[in-house]
């Protein structure tokens, strides 16, 4: 899952669209050994039912290389997730893949 500031889902984190959000995360391989050469992730962000209404959701974000994943070591890393200021007064769900098949969620709610 993640790390704060973002809380896992079923919580709701409150933000501001347009800004920058750290997701931080570790990651270990099925004996616990942290995993150093993670290149790559996956972000999808989708609607929710919500009362604050509907926006259009961003595509897929890919990353490789320098492009915001960063290695902090003993396997825990940071990406910072851009949020669209087209998010104001909406709510998303953010699905991060790391390519181990298991999904991380996080809600959010965006107030402007």
């Amino acid at each position: 899952g993640f790390f704060w500031p973002v809380a896992n889902a079923p919580k709701l984190n409150v933000a501001n669209a347009g800004r920058n959000i750290p997701l931080m995360f570790r990651v270990t391989d099925s004996n616990g050994t942290p995993v150093k050469n993670l290149s790559s992730i996956e972000v999808t962000v989708t609607s929710p039912d919500c009362s604050l209404g509907l926006t259009p959701d961003a595509p897929k974000e890919n990353t490789s290389g320098n492009s915001g994943l960063k290695y902090l070591g003993n396997g825990y890393y940071r990406f910072n997730w851009k949020t669209p200021k087209t998010y104001a007064h909406s709510c998303k769900t953010l699905i991060l893949d790391l390519g181990d098949g298991i999904e991380r969620t996080a809600l959010f709610k965006f107030t402007r």
